[in-house]
């Protein structure tokens, strides 16, 4: 019976692009045997403060007990790290250079473009869909989300009516509305559920002494910790770099929020990062405590990723941007039921893009991505396959703001990276060994002995930026 189920969904889907002339999506397992996707989705989140990932100051068990459980990718990506355009690529599985979404030109989806989107893709074929928190991208027509809480703009942890101490801080907010919504979902059809955190990303327009007002839970943490030192971040490093890096908003940003790791500023700012990040743990605890209550943890796929990487003091810079391994590199843990035993707690070390997360959220629903997505999906190597002909090497641009941060392109291999700053004159160009220098510290793009490699890693960034097109 199943089979024939099956062959009539095929006929049904040929008729439908034979009287319609467009290709659709369509199931290829019953509603019943899909899973659930909760895909929790951080702001401004570094790769690195956890304590699965080696550091001892920060806590953030339940994060942890999820990559303890399920599988974490070791080299997942944006492809440019800023807000809105990651928020682009993570729907739709393009790059930029394709969708025209960069943060201060086009900072909207389309609504084209949002029917194009994982949700309104999974929505069409069965799936109950809903949306917390940051959006970021536009209004959405009417019906793609099921149950919509997302808010525009960037939010804010406080406000005059929910001021601290007398309100709840929209941290715990969003956790509260995302385990209430896995609560309230329907029964007899999947969900898939977006929870966009604001934290840790600042409070823009707060005072700069507290860039990261936490919640009440997490008040007091890490008073008396010392935060080490971030990579690079002497001044010796810092004033070698050329005056478009020096100048850009990136520095701008660091004085005021972070300075020297020495100084009470960074102190402050550091232990406050973490609090948020703490805080955003505590909700990823409420998220799975309502999926065990209600029965669905093993029939639920949760992802917990950040739209890019940070500068906390690395090279001397705040924010993000530039195409350094801070900025660009996301956590990735995929606690996957279908998973062995003796493959949870494990690493992945292929390429992961920001592009892979739509794809990979069709192929758990049983349906394929229409033409021109770029992404892949990494659903096979969650199961520990190498599926044939996987990236060695990707595309990276950004070109939002250039009057405030230097336009750049590159491309990164597994061994190697080129960055490419557009509107430098005379030119400037970045060149990494990242298997002997993984801090990106020794520029080898002037370098003699090199010249032969800086050649051909330009002739890969001018064929990537016409293919990404």
């Amino acid at each position: 019976m199943r089979s024939l189920h099956y062959l009539y969904v095929v006929i049904l889907s040929i008729l439908f692009v034979s009287i319609t002339g467009r290709t659709k999506v369509f199931a290829q397992d019953s509603k019943e045997d899909r899973p659930n996707i909760l895909m929790i989705y951080v702001d401004d989140l570094d790769h690195k403060p956890f304590g699965f990932m080696g550091n001892k100051i920060i806590q953030t068990p339940n994060i942890d007990q999820l990559a303890g459980e399920g599988v974490v990718f070791s080299n997942a990506f944006a492809v440019t790290a800023t807000c809105i355009t990651s928020r682009g690529n993570l729907m739709i599985g393009r790059y930029a250079a394709r969708t025209g979404i960069y943060f201060d030109q086009f900072d909207e989806l389309t609504e084209q473009q949002v029917q194009m989107s994982y949700p309104a893709q999974l929505r069409k074929a069965g799936y109950h869909t809903g949306y917390v928190g940051k959006w970021h991208l536009g209004p959405v027509p009417e019906g793609v989300f099921d149950d919509d809480r997302r808010f525009s703009g960037q939010g804010r942890f406080w406000s005059e009516e929910e001021p601290p101490n007398k309100g709840v801080h929209l941290t715990d907010k969003l956790g509260n509305q995302a385990a209430e919504m896995i609560r309230e979902a329907p029964d007899g059809k999947p969900f898939v559920l977006t929870i966009g955190f604001k934290a840790p990303h600042v409070q823009d327009g707060f005072h700069p002494v507290e860039p990261y007002p936490p919640s009440p839970a997490t008040a007091v943490l890490y008073e008396l910790d010392e935060i080490p030192a971030p990579p690079l971040s002497d001044s010796t490093f810092f004033n070698s770099q050329p005056e478009l890096i020096r100048k850009s908003l990136g520095r701008v940003r660091w004085e005021y929020r972070l300075g020297p790791p020495e100084s009470l500023n960074f102190q402050r700012s550091l232990r406050r990062y973490y609090r948020m990040v703490t805080g955003v743990d505590n909700q990823v605890g409420k998220m799975v405590d309502a999926l065990r209550e209600t029965g669905q943890l093993e029939n639920t796929i949760i992802v917990l990723t950040g739209d890019h990487g940070m500068y906390l003091g690395d090279r001397g810079l705040a924010g993000k941007w530039l195409g350094h391994e801070t900025s660009i590199r996301v956590p990735l843990i995929v606690r996957h039921p279908g998973v062995p035993e003796s493959g949870r707690g494990t690493q992945r070390e292929q390429m992961v893009l920001m592009l892979d997360f739509m794809p990979t959220f069709l192929d758990w629903a049983g349906l394929t991505p229409e033409d021109g997505v770029q992404g892949r999906s990494f659903a096979p190597i969650i199961k520990g396959q190498n599926p044939e002909n996987w990236r060695t090497e990707f595309f990276y641009e950004h070109h939002s703001f250039p009057d405030r941060i230097p336009r750049s392109e590159g491309v990164r291999t597994e061994r190697y990276k080129y960055l490419r700053y557009l509107d430098s004159e005379p030119l400037y160009e970045e060149l990494y060994d990242l298997q002997s220098d993984p801090t990106e510290k020794n520029n080898l793009a002037n370098d003699a002995n090199y010249s032969e490699l800086l050649k051909k890693m330009r002739g890969k960034w001018q064929q990537w930026r016409e293919d990404v097109k």
